[in-house]
Formats: C-alpha cells, sequence, structure tokens
C-alpha cells in the first residue's frame, strides 16, 4: 500500500512539474546556477560589487559589454519559449431531443419589486427554459 501511494505522488509531483515548467516561466528558475556563477565572476573583478549591486547592474537596463552573451542567458533575460496547449473537443454534447423554448407565458420574479426589461434584447441573456 505504501508503494502504491509514494508512486502515486511521485507521478503526480512528476506530471505537475513538467505542465508548470512547459507552461510558464517557471523554466526560468533553472537558470539561477547561471546567475550565482556570473556575481562570483563580477565579485572577482571587483570586490566591492555586492549582490544588489549586479542585480542592478544587469536588470536595470543594461548596456552591451564584452560578457554580453551571458548576460542574456541569467533568469529572466529573455522570455523562455513555454508549450501552449489548444485543446479541440470532437465529440460533442448531445443533448436530448425535447422541445426546448426560450420565452415562458409565467413571469417569475426574484426581486424584491417587479421587473420589466426596458427593451426586448434584454430578454435575449435569460437562460434557456425547458417547456
Amino acid at each position: 500500500m505504501y508503494y502504491f501511494r509514494t508512486v502515486r505522488n511521485f507521478l503526480i509531483i512528476f506530471v505537475l512539474s513538467a505542465y508548470l515548467f512547459s507552461t510558464t516561466e517557471l523554466a526560468q528558475l533553472l537558470k539561477i546556477p547561471i546567475l550565482i556563477s556570473h556575481f562570483i565572476e563580477h565579485k572577482e573583478s571587483n570586490s566591492e560589487t555586492t549582490f544588489w549591486s549586479y542585480l542592478v547592474h544587469h536588470y536595470e537596463g543594461h548596456e552591451m559589454d564584452e560578457d554580453w552573451e551571458t548576460d542574456m542567458r541569467l533568469p529572466f533575460m529573455q522570455p523562455s519559449d513555454t508549450l501552449q496547449i489548444l485543446i479541440i473537443p470532437t465529440n460533442f454534447i448531445k443533448l436530448p431531443k425535447k422541445n426546448w423554448c426560450f420565452s415562458s407565458d409565467k413571469h417569475i420574479c426574484h426581486y424584491k419589486e417587479n421587473f420589466i426589461p426596458a427593451s426586448p434584447l434584454e430578454s435575449i441573456w435569460q437562460p434557456p427554459k425547458y417547456c
């Protein structure tokens, strides 16, 4: 029993993470090691550099320099390719063949005052009623 619960939990986490990483910008988080290694490079060249100044330098509007290719590989510098899924149903729901009408002789009022539509077009936005 424990084995099946573990496998089920693993499959749920796997499918959910695969979906989120392929359809959202969550995949950008996989680039965090590049962010850290590039910060270490900047820190080695200038020991006064803080992590905050590094982030401001790269994300506030950055000019092209000698490490531009590495800068463009940082998280959220370029949009990632996300998978977009379009589902088109092939089997439509078939309603039973019955007489459906969109008007009723009986007026049911659910308001405290009687509601009378100002124009005939307002009666279009009513749900269908079964006769």
